[in-house]
């Protein structure tokens, strides 16, 4: 036992100095969050857009804005992964082999340095899938009445952090109230709005429409899933990204369908089947986090000792190649993945482009813009050439002599009689000689309320040579960016 503990916290030890000691922090989305706090802490010096909720921002602003700083992110990832790691081993029922077998999971050393509410919404979900069960299997009305609730508001407040918690609550409760009172499902479905409120109050607050985050959410996964994205991204599934997802999930998952096994476990088998279906369309890594604690809990008691051991092997396999960008990460850049780094996905498929540096290109970013921002004070600039640059450098400024970095794309919308950003069509075609098709249009446009005076902006910032506006003509290289003054005529 002693030992165990030992070796036990030797695990969670080397976690977070991996964490700490990497200069990686996220991937997909990290701005979103980042910004976000850094926004409600009044140190960003840009106009704020994120496709997901602000919660999980503003309850890390009052630490952000203290220390001008994003650690406070990495720490509450890991008092959330950890918390998972605690939670599998009380659900459990303090089996000694289920702690090992969360923690030694890849997804939780894939997911430590993120700065991402995925961490924090597993941990909710699992508690509300816990609850789901006990329900199921109870018979006490009241209790099971209580189940309900604390399983509810338990999703909802998950789903208040993290947007694809969403896609996720349909397929739980497609398994778990297919035979259960329509009355029960309906109770179900107002104890997660009521664990949402604080998202939505949040909502109500900044954009005077509760459900403004979750649209905009809808709207853009969709986009994305079928359509390519409002930017043309392109979509996240695909062969390749759905195998280097699958070796995130526990090796002996399938004896989840057994037949023996899926009649013991048979509406938590099939959630778990819904949501690899989901994944497949949707191939992110970071998502397994939500389902391998649940996939863990509920193969642990049918593993033999072979079986756990081949598990507990392969998981440190893939551990270490998970782990290995992250190491690389803490003295050199990699030059992939830009200013963020990179992760296991990302290194796996640039691994003939990686070119190690001992000098990170966000530390060069940072000392440019201090630079520019000492040289212009008090200049609101336009960046470019990509429409988003500019929040890379409104995440990264924590100088406050900046009035505001502005996209190179809201300045053309400026000048143009169009404040259309980008449309998508959804349309019928009629198969007969009918007279009408019907057509569904969702578009962006920038915000009613812009106030930024673009006439009066005197200089630019780009991340290339040259600036892509008329206009404006080069004044200074700097060691990655690029400063270009706007020309009187």
């Amino acid at each position: 036992m002693r030992k165990n503990r030992i070796y036990l916290g030797i695990a969670i030890v080397l976690l977070i100095v991996i964490t700490a000691a990497t200069k990686f922090g996220g991937g997909s989305d990290i701005n979103d969050y980042a910004d976000s706090a850094k926004f409600f802490a009044e140190k960003y010096d840009a106009k704020i857009r994120t496709s997901h909720s602000y919660l999980y921002g503003l309850i890390h602003a009052p630490f952000v804005g203290l220390f001008d700083s994003f650690w406070i992110f990495k720490i509450t990832s890991l008092i959330s992964l950890l918390l998972i790691v605690y939670s599998v081993y009380i659900i459990s029922n303090k089996d000694k082999r289920a702690p090992w077998l969360m923690l030694l999971s890849p997804i939780v050393w894939y997911m430590s340095p993120w700065i991402s509410p995925i961490q924090l919404a597993s941990l909710l979900f699992l508690w509300g899938w816990y609850f789901i069960k006990k329900y199921d299997a109870g018979k006490d009305i009241k209790k099971n009445i209580l189940y309900l609730l604390y399983s509810g508001l338990l999703i909802g407040l998950s789903w208040a952090f993290w947007d694809g918690v969403l896609f996720f609550i349909p397929l739980l409760m497609i398994s778990f109230f297919c035979d259960k009172k329509l009355i029960h499902t309906l109770y179900y479905l107002a104890f997660i709005l009521i664990g949402a409120l604080p998202r939505f109050i949040l909502d109500q607050i900044l954009f005077g429409f509760a459900f403004f985050t979750v649209l905009r959410h809808i709207t853009a996964s969709l986009a994305l899933t079928f359509l390519g994205g409002f930017y043309e991204q392109g979509n996240l599934s695909g062969i390749g990204s759905f195998i280097l997802l699958i070796i995130f999930f526990p090796v002996f998952t399938f004896i989840l369908f057994r037949k023996r096994i899926f009649s013991e476990n048979k509406k938590t088998a099939i959630f778990i089947l819904l949501s690899i279906i989901l994944l497949i369309i949707n191939s992110q890594i970071r998502f397994v986090l939500l389902v391998a604690p649940i996939i863990i809990l509920s193969i642990n008691k049918y593993l033999a000792k072979r079986e756990y051991l081949i598990q507990i092997a392969v998981s440190l396999i893939i551990i270490l190649a998970v782990i290995n960008p992250y190491i690389l990460q803490i003295k050199y850049d990699l030059g992939i993945g830009e200013e963020k780094g990179a992760e296991f996905e990302s290194f796996a498929r640039n691994f003939n482009k990686i070119a190690l540096s001992n000098k990170f290109e966000r530390d060069i970013i940072k000392e440019d813009i201090n630079k520019i921002a000492e040289e212009y004070p008090n200049q609101t600039f336009v960046v470019g050439n990509n429409n988003d640059n500019y929040r890379v450098l409104a995440n990264l400024y924590w100088g406050g002599k900046v009035k505001e970095f502005v996209s190179i794309e809201d300045y053309r919308l400026s000048f143009e009689e169009s404040p259309t950003i980008s449309k998508k069509e959804l349309c019928s075609k009629v198969k007969i000689k009918e007279r009408r098709d019907i057509c569904l249009s969702i578009y962006i446009r920038k915000a009613f309320n812009d106030d930024t005076e673009y006439g009066s902006i005197k200089y630019g910032i780009s991340f290339d040579d040259n600036l892509k506006l008329e206009g404006f003509e080069f004044v200074k290289k700097y060691d990655k960016l690029s400063v270009f003054q706007k020309i009187n005529k």
